[in-house]
C-alpha cells in the first residue's frame, strides 16, 4: 500500500512557490524578451499561488484528520514505509474495509457537548428557585450576626 510523504508534499509546495518568484523576478528584471509572456505572467503567478493555497488547506484538513490522506496521494508523493525516510512523517490512507465508520470530521458533528470537568450543571431560571420576598436588597449576615 502506498502512503504520503509529508516531505516530499511540502517540497512540491515549495517548488510551486520558487517558480511563482521566479517569474515574477524575470518580469521585475526585464529578462522575459516576448512582451505577450509579460502580459501573462501575473495571471501565471495569480493560478500558483491558488493552487498552493489549495493543496496547503487540503493538508492542513488531513492534519487535523477532517479528511482521507488519501486525498493528497499523487505521484511527487507517494512512498512506502519501508522507503520512506526516517525523519520523514508518513500519512496513511485511512482504512475503510472494515464496518462503516465516521470519519472524525463527522464524528464531531454527531457528538454531544460534554460538560468541562469539575462544573456544575447550568440551570435555567424556570428551574432556579425564587429569591425569598423578605431578604431581597439585603445583605448577607457577618459572621458576627451569625454567632
Amino acid at each position: 500500500m502506498e502512503h504520503i510523504s509529508l516531505s516530499a508534499e511540502l517540497g512540491e509546495i515549495r517548488y510551486a512557490i520558487e517558480g511563482a518568484h521566479w517569474i515574477a523576478d524575470s518580469v521585475a528584471m526585464g529578462a522575459v524578451p516576448d512582451p505577450e509572456r509579460v502580459h501573462s505572467a501575473p495571471v501565471i503567478i495569480s493560478a500558483i499561488l491558488l493552487l498552493v493555497e489549495n493543496r496547503l488547506h487540503q493538508l492542513g484538513r488531513v492534519l487535523r484528520g477532517e479528511e482521507n490522506p488519501a486525498h493528497l496521494l499523487t505521484p511527487h508523493n507517494a512512498t512506502t514505509q519501508e522507503d520512506a525516510d526516517r525523519d520523514d512523517v508518513v500519512l496513511r490512507a485511512w482504512d475503510w474495509s472494515g464496518a462503516s465508520r465516521l470519519s472524525p470530521s463527522e464524528k464531531k458533528e454527531t457528538e454531544q457537548p460534554r460538560p468541562v470537568a469539575e462544573t456544575e450543571p447550568t440551570r435555567s431560571l424556570e428551574e432556579s428557585p425564587p429569591a425569598e420576598p423578605s431578604k431581597q436588597g439585603q445583605q448577607p449576615p457577618t459572621t458576627e450576626e451569625q454567632s
